[in-house]
């Protein structure tokens, strides 16, 4: 059986009037021409599975809270994120149990490789004008991260 021909697919999360959580969003704004499939959602969780076309790469960009410096750009493959239920991402149902239930209900649709581009925030009770100026600085970091993994470079880091 021949190896099939890489593709990614590139999902930008978050909410582009909530402070922090805009980091997305953000980030989606400035992939334009990556040589992957683009997608934004206002709200992740299950939604996600919808975007999903069999790609051999997913890569997710969000606004987390993982414990680290505030701005702190993670990329993370799937196996190494710490089980922390929705604590990684605030969105109902939480990135790693939707990738599971597309795993077990569309195996055909979810990528064999999964990371996450996660850029740690702490505000997520305000509007938009108060992203703080950590994350806000870390959009440009997280988007050449982004190019990097699209092209087939580093996993498991910080920037």
């Amino acid at each position: 059986m021949q190896p099939r021909d890489r593709s990614a697919v590139v999902v930008c999360i978050g909410n582009e009037l909530v402070a922090d959580d805009a980091a997305g969003f953000e980030v989606h704004g400035r992939l334009a021409g990556i040589g992957a499939r683009l997608e934004y959602l206002g709200v992740a969780g299950i939604d996600l599975l919808d975007l999903l076309e069999g790609e051999t790469d997913l890569v997710i960009v969000d606004a987390v809270q993982l414990g680290a410096a505030l701005g702190t750009v993670h990329v993370l493959d799937w196996g190494d994120l710490p089980s922390c239920g929705g604590e990684i991402s605030g969105h109902g149902v939480g990135l790693r149990e939707s990738i599971e239930i597309g795993r077990f209900l569309f195996p055909e649709r979810v990528p064999e490789r999964v990371t996450l581009v996660g850029i740690e925030g702490r505000c997520f009770n305000q509007t938009r004008e108060h992203m703080t100026a950590e994350v806000a600085g870390a959009i440009d970091r997280a988007a050449a991260a982004v190019r990097e993994l699209v092209r087939g470079g580093r996993h498991g880091q910080e920037c």
